[in-house]
């Protein structure tokens, strides 16, 4: 290995010199970025097939099967150790019973890794191989420590006295990785990169929504959808042919939705029929005309930004029974 300089050598040049680690961080120009300018980060590539899961045999008690998988493990003990690119060619079979048996006080973790070894940084050997690293037994067992580059692929809860291994016994630890610029697969919010940078995105799997990071605001929602959210009002409004008022956010656009019907007469001045939550208000009042049913005229309709839900008849007050319709749209904030 050459001497590391601040400029290191390209990759695939005529002439240069280039060492493993030059190799490495040439390759890993083309993965997501990781904990620095010069990193990648570590994880399952997406593909066909679900890599990389690790679930409980069909046939054969207390063992597991791997997926076959590519990805990517950051070196991580050097300063520009670069990324392996590594692979699991074909299905892994993993004894996790056989020659180390249940407990029979105690439930265990194990984990399955894949673990990146190298002889360059003082392992005994190089090579990426998939392995059970067994845990200890206790009343509250932990997940057993990993040494060196690794990424972490289940972790399998072995009950006390347990002579086979199923799917709930197994959590899936997978951490995902995508190409330089993609769109980043996460589980939930735990899983949100501790390092994004301005204008990453990812896919979260708890909720099925793309994020995006701004570096000034945070992580936020893109097309967020709430969902509709049933709202409350007034003892003397009732719902007409099973259309409560609703409220539903997709963005920055919020949906009104509904049909009343009064159940006393209203007067001319202004009716506060319901309040919005604080996530539906609008920053600037909003008006609309509210088509009054079995008729050919409308009320004034006002949303303001307090999230108070307004009735304005122009002239002549609602009467006892009046269906009313309150179907619009404004921006949020």
């Amino acid at each position: 290995m050459s001497t590391p300089t601040p400029e290191r050598d390209s990759g695939w040049i005529s002439g240069g010199v280039v060492d493993a680690e030059d190799a490495r961080l040439a390759t890993g120009v083309f993965a997501a970025p990781g904990p620095s300018p010069v990193q990648a980060r570590s994880g399952i590539r997406p593909a066909t097939g679900d890599p990389g899961r690790v679930q409980a045999t069909a046939t054969v008690s207390g063992k597991v099967t791997v997926a076959p998988f590519q990805g990517v493990i950051q070196g991580t003990r050097a300063s520009a150790t670069g990324a392996y690119l590594v692979t699991l060619g074909q299905q892994k079979t993993l004894d996790v019973l056989g020659t180390n048996p249940a407990d029979a006080g105690n439930p265990r973790n194990d984990l399955v890794v894949a673990r990146q070894r190298d002889a360059q940084y003082g392992d005994a050997s190089t090579g990426m191989t998939v392995e059970l690293v067994k845990g200890t037994a206790a009343a509250t067992p932990v997940d057993p420590a990993v040494t060196g580059d690794f990424i972490p692929l289940a972790r399998i809860r072995v009950a006390k006295n347990a002579s086979s291994v199923t799917a709930p016994d197994i959590d899936d630890l997978r951490p995902w990785t995508a190409a330089a610029g993609g769109i980043l697969r996460v589980w939930g919010e735990g899983g949100r990169p501790t390092y994004p940078y301005s204008g990453m995105y990812i896919h979260r799997w708890d909720t099925n929504h793309l994020e995006w990071y701004d570096s000034t605001a945070g992580w936020r929602a893109v097309n967020n959808d709430s969902g509709w959210t049933t709202l409350t009002f007034p003892a003397s409004w009732t719902v007409y042919n099973n259309e409560p008022p609703a409220v539903r956010r997709v963005g920055a656009v919020a949906y009104l939705r509904g049909a009343i019907r009064t159940g006393v007469a209203q007067s001319a001045n202004p009716t506060t029929v319901m309040t919005l939550p604080a996530a539906f208000r609008p920053a600037v009042r909003h008006h609309w005309y509210v088509v009054l049913g079995g008729t050919r005229t409308g009320v004034e309709g006002i949303v303001d930004p307090d999230g108070s839900l307004n009735l304005y008849p122009q002239n002549d007050p609602l009467t006892a029974g009046q269906l009313v319709y309150i179907n619009t749209t404004w921006l949020v904030g």
